[in-house]
């Protein structure tokens, strides 16, 4: 049985037994300063006073994400099209009455008609949020059904628009229950492998929408689940739900499987999935926590003389940093030089058919030139120039594999650097004072462009720097801070978070 809003307010009223795990976080985070944890506080915090379960939808641009809406909520109020579309997130849930409000980054908010959403939400009538909104919130008296949940559009990643990619990573510690969209072709990327790992730090409640179903056969769409199936084995111990989606008519049973699983599933058991999503939360939140106090205790441990061995080996490593910046600087460099090649290489294989293209247009735009000789060369410099665009961002989506092959070998490249300057430092580390620095370094995320361009490539080189200026700056400061007065305190508070991270556990599993 569906509960009533009645009844999920009356048990989300009650006081939640997270909140002792919020608190102490807070507390920490509080006492020693931890200013890096204040965003991800704010969400937990907002997380624990929510009535609802948040259902977003997220993954690659032109995945199918605001078509699927539109669809299962079965109203079309979400812009969709064959550039990337959606630039603001969008809340749509239950409400008594037809309403929709656009909410300002300066804390404005103005109710408006729903069909005027889209020119807040559509890259194309608001270029990179310049119009400064901060969500869209829809409320349908048609969603009674499905009271208790807030459905989310969020913009597409790995799009050229890297606004939209970092709008919706910001927004992820605020997920509940997540739908990944994966388009059946291609089925599953990298990208939405770590997209799906970056989720369940905040929910355990992870499922990937297998969209456009409806573009192969039932065989292929077996044989498309099964890889997508043995994919997602390979990188989580948990099994992942796949759910086939397809807007077309004849494809309705996927919607009521999906709309089974939301409705019977995630309503009728909405207190033990929403603790068990906050729960989730809360451990990251906790372990974080710990993983700030653990480096305090490492250097209030420290005595005087193993700080002094550890600047100096310090100093040794510092003289290689320039030598592996400079390495990755020579990979860019000799990469963005032959790129041009490869580029123009691909490029030849579509001459015939551009040449076609381009023809074919220009015959049938030659007539409205009906001017002056200047005004008529002014025209086909500006024709020219856009329908050449036009043509060549078609061709950088058809080679994009190709295209972006330079700009994954660098990011591998400059990985495997990293990774080996964090294992000299942890060496040496090792053999100052008899304790190894064992971190590991994370994939290099920089947004792929829709069409060539080398700016990606130098944003590696750039990231890299960043980040080995980062680990020696760490590390400095732990080495040159630090007191035995106060260990015996990072000790009592990182035994109480792991305490509560075990309660917590322990209260999910029964």
């Amino acid at each position: 049985m569906i509960p009533s809003t009645e009844d999920i307010h009356a048990e989300t009223d009650e006081a939640s037994p997270l909140q002792p795990a919020l608190d102490l976080a807070a507390d920490v985070a509080a006492r020693y300063e931890i200013s890096a944890l204040t965003g991800r506080l704010a969400s937990a915090r907002a997380s624990v006073g929510q009535d609802e379960i948040t259902v977003a939808v997220l993954g690659r641009f032109k995945a199918g994400k605001s078509s699927f809406l539109d669809h299962f909520i079965g109203r079309s109020i979400l812009p969709v099209g064959v550039v990337p579309v959606t630039a603001v997130i969008t809340e749509i849930r239950y409400g008594a009455r037809e309403e929709a409000r656009v909410h300002h980054r300066d804390g404005r908010a103005a109710e408006v008609a729903l069909d005027q959403i889209c020119g807040y939400i559509s890259e194309k009538e608001n270029p990179e949020n310049t119009k400064q909104a901060d969500l869209i919130t829809v409320e349908l008296p048609e969603l009674r059904q499905f009271r208790g949940l807030k459905f989310v559009d969020t913009p597409g990643l790995d799009s050229a628009l890297s606004h939209n990619t970092q709008t919706s990573l910001n927004w992820l510690p605020n997920v509940g229950l997540a739908l990944v969209a994966v388009g059946v072709g291609p089925p599953l990327s990298q990208s939405d492998i770590d997209l799906l790992k970056s989720l369940y730090q905040y929910t355990s409640k992870v499922a990937v929408l297998l969209t456009k179903a409806d573009l192969v056969s039932e065989p292929e769409l077996e044989e498309v689940a099964g890889f997508v199936r043995a994919q997602l084995a390979r990188s989580f111990p948990e099994t992942i739900q796949i759910y086939p989606y397809s807007t077309k008519p004849r494809f309705a049973r996927f919607r009521q499987a999906l709309e089974t699983e939301l409705v019977a599933g995630t309503l009728e058991r909405f207190t033990e999935e929403r603790e068990s999503i906050l729960a989730r939360k809360m451990d990251t939140l906790l372990r974080e926590c710990g993983d700030y106090l653990a480096l305090s205790l490492k250097s209030a441990e420290m005595v005087q003389s193993e700080r002094q061995a550890m600047k100096r080996q310090l100093i040794a490593e510092k003289e290689t940093l320039d030598e592996v910046k400079s390495a990755v600087r020579l990979v860019v460099q000799h990469t963005t030089a032959g790129t041009r090649a490869v580029v123009g290489s691909r490029l030849e294989t579509h001459q015939r058919e551009l040449e076609r293209l381009l023809l074919e247009a220009f015959e049938c735009e030659f007539p409205k030139w009906t001017k002056s000789l200047a005004t008529m060369l002014s025209s086909f410099e500006e024709w020219v120039a856009d329908a050449l665009r036009e043509q060549l961002t078609v061709l950088s989506i058809r080679e994009r594999r190709s295209f972006l092959a330079p700009l994954h070998k660098v990011r591998n490249q400059a990985f495997r650097a990293l990774q080996q300057f964090r294992d000299r430092l942890s060496d040496g580390a090792m053999r100052a004072f008899g304790a190894p620095l064992r971190t590991t370094e994370t994939e290099i995320d920089v947004v792929e462009p829709g069409a060539p361009d080398n700016r990606a490539l130098w944003g590696v080189e750039k990231e890299a720097g960043r980040r080995l200026a980062e680990l020696i700056g760490t590390v400095e400061r732990l080495v040159e801070s630090g007191s035995n007065e106060r260990a015996s305190q990072l000790r009592a508070d990182l035994e109480r978070l792991e305490n509560t991270r075990k309660s917590l556990a322990a209260e999910t599993a029964s």
